[in-house]
């Protein structure tokens, strides 16, 4: 989780099953979505400490001395350091989830209505924007008005709704070098409340999603949620849903800012707009159906990986659980053939599609069992850094066949993508 801007606020905190019990504490949340509190004191008896359970913590924080009390909820937490009963006792707690402004009790499940998510480089994919910038040199001046967009809205296959929704306020603008854009979001909507983890399982599909048609690793850089049943009363005697702001590290992450290049999409959401509903259905479906495959594809995308050995392996991994998925028996090399098969006529083969297939499969076979005989065969290199770039494009072919594009748009897609036309050339 992409987090610029930092939180250290200091406190007080309980656990929920000792509420007399408090201690001195201050929150720290930074970039990755990492979450620590320091604690001053005991939240149990000292003798107790290794033992106690501190899976929820909750408390309050105040930001300024004129802002009301903040509740927290700190979930599944463990101690880093332990305090020890010599001098200031202090200890270093490990958070997994924070949830600032709300106290839930001990054993309560989150469920949430609605949860709004931004992420990196959203308004360069949509770019639609209210923005109206009318210059007038010979007066030397600048008019910027806006207009607020209507949501675009899609309804998912599990019964949720999923809004693009604009920052329908100036407040939201932000100055980018390029220009002025105000800021877009994501909106899940549920009928019905949800627990949390049904939200974030579609919230890292629906990142992913925007990783690949980005071509670029992008990280989610906000989430709040709201539920029907928590509300907060406001003036004359009115009442609305309490915000709260959601906070944990989550996948994909990078710690270098993308460099978003409108030119290295592969499609933005103008191309997909008529048909968004279905292709991010198609995009769900396909996650779960191939879910393997499609995380080691990202795996190996997104370069976890120190060695180029272990990217090459990981994505033979992974289209053989991609395939694994269509046919259950079948030898690898036959997978392989199969996996080409279809795009042998784009993916810059020479017409000799067999080639790679041996490639492959020499590779595979030389880095795993280890055999002498099978060395010479074995890309190494840049020719295996080019034999990964290929993978990566097959990968790359079926994905978005399953999103349900046709032949001719894919070949549109390699025609208008730099990227692409480099893996077919090498």
């Amino acid at each position: 989780m992409r987090i610029k801007e930092g939180l250290k606020e200091s406190g007080e905190f309980w656990l929920p099953s000792t509420p007399d019990k408090k201690v001195h504490g201050t929150l720290s949340i930074s970039d990755g979505g990492n979450i620590e509190l320091e604690v001053t004191g005991f939240f149990e008896d000292w003798r107790k400490a290794h033992n106690v359970n501190l899976n929820r913590i909750v408390g309050h924080i105040q930001k300024g001395r004129s802002i009301p009390l903040i509740f927290v909820t700190l979930d599944d937490c463990a101690y880093k350091t332990l305090p020890i009963p010599v001098g200031i006792p202090k200890a270093l707690i490990r958070v997994s989830r924070a949830f600032i402004g709300v106290q839930y009790d001990e054993g309560e499940s989150p469920h949430f209505n609605t949860l709004t998510f931004s992420l990196e480089g959203i308004g360069e994919w949509v770019d639609i924007s209210g923005i109206i910038v009318e210059n007038q040199p010979e007066k030397w001046t600048t008019t910027i008005s806006y207009e607020p967009r209507e949501d675009v809205s899609l309804n998912l296959d599990n019964g949720m709704q999923l809004l693009i929704t604009w920052g329908h306020s100036l407040k939201y603008l932000i100055n980018k070098e390029a220009g002025i854009r105000e800021k877009i979001y994501f909106k899940l909507i549920s009928p019905e409340a949800r627990e949390l983890n049904e939200f974030t399982s579609l919230v890292r599909k629906i990142t992913e999603f925007l990783c690949f048609a980005m071509n670029e690793t992008v990280c989610l850089d906000s989430m709040h949620a709201i539920s029907d049943d928590l509300t907060q009363e406001i003036a004359d005697s009115k009442t609305e849903p309490v915000p709260i702001n959601i906070y944990s590290p989550s996948w994909p992450y990078s710690k270098d800012v993308p460099q978003i290049n409108l030119y290295n999409m592969l499609f933005k959401f103008k191309e997909i707009q008529n048909n968004a509903e279905r292709i991010i259905n198609n995009w769900i479906k396909s996650y779960e159906q191939y879910d393997s495959a499609f995380r080691l594809y990202f795996l190996a995308k997104m370069g976890e990986q120190t060695y180029l050995e272990e990217k090459f392996l990981t994505l033979v991994q992974g289209l053989e659980a991609y395939h694994q998925r269509i046919a259950e028996r079948m030898v690898l090399r036959n997978r392989i053939t199969n996996i080409v098969e279809p795009f042998k006529d784009i993916i810059g083969t020479n017409g000799n599609p067999q080639e790679l297939i041996d490639s492959i499969m020499d590779t595979r076979n030389g880095l795993t069992h280890h055999n002498p005989s099978k060395e010479p065969k074995v890309a190494k290199g840049v020719n295996l850094w080019y034999l990964c770039l290929k993978m990566e494009l097959l990968f790359e072919l079926h994905i978005l066949q399953l999103m349900g594009f046709s032949r001719e748009k894919i070949d549109s897609i390699v025609d208008n993508s730099p990227e692409l036309k480099r893996k077919c050339n090498w």
